[in-house]
């Protein structure tokens, strides 16, 4: 009977309550409802408009908390400029087509050790099942070795290098390095202290013999240069606008030493990129033609991440920061470094080992040799397994990353007059006509512009945004606002609690008055 009592105050309460509110509360429409000196008819109008508008407004709410579900992250321009002298000049990376030096490997017997390296350098099919059990006990007989003695070295394949108006041995500005493609020329890239974790047999020092060398400084896309740098560094950062402030190198094809090419022609591969990345040749080096002269023009481009995208999760925002993803082999994380510890793991997965152009992802792991390229071709030729390829998915983008597009033309190098070939340069002085046409290039890399502007990732909309965009349509559709959740709230909770604590007291008064009579 008490329970029937109490709900029936309560409702009486809620029903009465209910009806103030809707008569002072500020939300649009809502007075009219339960005003009984409009007909009805009106009333019902009003009933209906507030509750179209209501469901208007939730769905268009509902689509601006999907689109800031669906797009956290946009990618804008920055509102200012960068300077080219503020980033490195790009690393560039410069390989003969030719795979191996015919006056050197014409000697080697069929059969023997040395040729199946060499079938393996070339690309060509060969069994090698008498190899399998072969293990090299010494460095020089190592597969990395094997193409270091068989490759042109950079001081055979460069004639001539000019890095701005300073001409320079070439030895102070290309080290040899290993890649996909073999032994080629590397220009400005981090010195493998920066960039590594630890050494690895197949890594080359990249301090001059001769002392005249820069001195290698550390760099990153996100805390750029040191804050102290001395008079000459490297990676060495662009210097201005033009060819006379770009890099200009003169090479040798040396085509009488071809035995065998990466392509079905003579020339070079190139590649530009930024100097912490790990260079991959094959798919994406750009060709270079003997007896032509060719200018890239050098197109910088690099992303920012405001601090903010931090909170959303990296498969959203579809970047990582260095620090939220570390790698086993590089200290700076890029998706191209990544992809390569991917392909490391592939190999030492399928064939117990890594090839010697890949990062040696742990210290104890096997350098492939003659005896695992039966292994190593069948997974060069299979597609990559599913695990290769789900390790490759997790390799996004970095949040902060730089990068280089080369807009190339080249001109073919016309045979000239003797007195014309001095006004093109000192290198050329010691070479014929015919021999500069077969054999020599000209490339040039430079600047287009001194400024350019970075892409910057921000959050699409954060969390004042939403408020603001919801907040405005609730607001435009019926009047929403903070000041109707606090009218809620007191209708609701605290003038009930109120009224709960009066009739409490009056009762409590009651009971104390009557017991005070009934004692006189």
């Amino acid at each position: 009977m008490w329970l029937r009592k109490l709900l029936k105050f309560l409702w009486q309460g809620f029903e009465r309550r209910s009806k103030e509110f809707l008569r002072n509360t500020s939300l649009q429409g809502l007075k009219y409802v339960w005003n009984k000196e409009l007909p009805g008819w009106v009333q019902l109008y009003f009933v209906k408009v507030f509750i179209v508008a209501v469901y208007v407004a939730i769905n268009l709410a509902v689509n601006v908390f999907h689109k800031w579900q669906s797009t956290p992250v946009i990618i804008g321009i920055s509102p200012t400029v960068t300077a080219i002298q503020s980033i490195p000049f790009p690393a560039i990376t410069v390989c003969s087509m030719n795979k191996a030096k015919s006056s050197i490997v014409s000697t080697f017997e069929s059969g023997s050790l040395e040729h199946a390296m060499l079938q393996k350098a070339c690309n060509q099919e060969f069994n090698y099942t008498r190899f399998r059990s072969f293990r090299p006990r010494l460095k020089r007989n190592s597969f990395a070795n094997f193409i270091f003695n068989i490759s042109h070295k950079c001081d055979e394949m460069m004639v001539s290098c000019k890095f701005g108006e300073q001409s320079l041995p070439c030895s102070d500005l290309f080290r040899e390095i290993y890649v996909d493609e073999g032994l080629c020329c590397v220009f400005n890239f981090l010195h493998p202290y920066y960039i590594y974790k630890h050494s690895d047999s197949t890594l080359r020092d990249y301090t001059s013999s001769k002392g005249l060398s820069d001195i290698a400084v550390d760099w990153s896309p996100i805390t750029g240069y040191p804050k102290y740098l001395p008079a000459g560094y490297y990676p060495r950062p662009g210097l201005g606008v033009g060819v006379y402030n770009g890099l200009q190198i003169v090479l040798n094809g040396l085509t009488d030493e071809y035995y065998c090419s990466s392509t079905n022609g003579q020339g070079f591969k190139v590649l530009l990129y930024n100097s912490i990345d790990q260079p991959r040749l094959k798919e994406s080096g750009l060709p270079i033609m003997i007896g032509h002269e060719t200018n890239y023009r050098i197109v910088p481009n690099s992303y920012e991440a405001v601090p903010s995208i931090r909170q959303i999760d990296p498969t959203t925002r579809q970047c990582i920061f260095s620090d939220e993803q570390k790698l086993l082999f590089y200290k700076y994380y890029t998706r191209r470094n990544c992809e390569a510890e991917c392909d490391a793991t592939y190999f030492l997965r399928l064939c117990d080992c890594i090839p010697y152009y890949l990062p040696l992802i742990y210290r104890n792991a096997t350098v492939c040799h003659v005896a695992h390229f039966d292994c190593v071709n069948r997974a060069e030729l299979g597609s990559a397994d599913g695990e290769s390829m789900e390790c490759k998915e997790l390799c996004l983008t970095g949040c902060h990353d730089v990068t280089y597009f080369p807009n190339a033309f080249s001109i073919p190098i016309i045979p000239f007059r003797q007195e014309s070939v001095s006004s093109q340069g000192d290198f050329l002085k010691n070479f014929s006509t015919d021999y500069i046409v077969e054999n020599l290039a000209i490339v040039n890399f430079y600047h287009a512009d001194n400024y350019f502007r970075s892409h910057v990732r921000s959050s699409y909309t954060g969390l004042t945004e939403y408020m603001s965009l919801t907040g405005g349509i609730m607001s435009l559709m019926f009047g929403f606002s903070v000041v109707f959740l606090a009218e809620l709230f007191y209708f609701i909770f605290l003038r009930s609690l109120f009224q709960y604590i009066q009739h409490c007291s009056l009762n409590r008064r009651d009971r104390v008055h009557m017991q005070y009579s009934d004692e006189h």
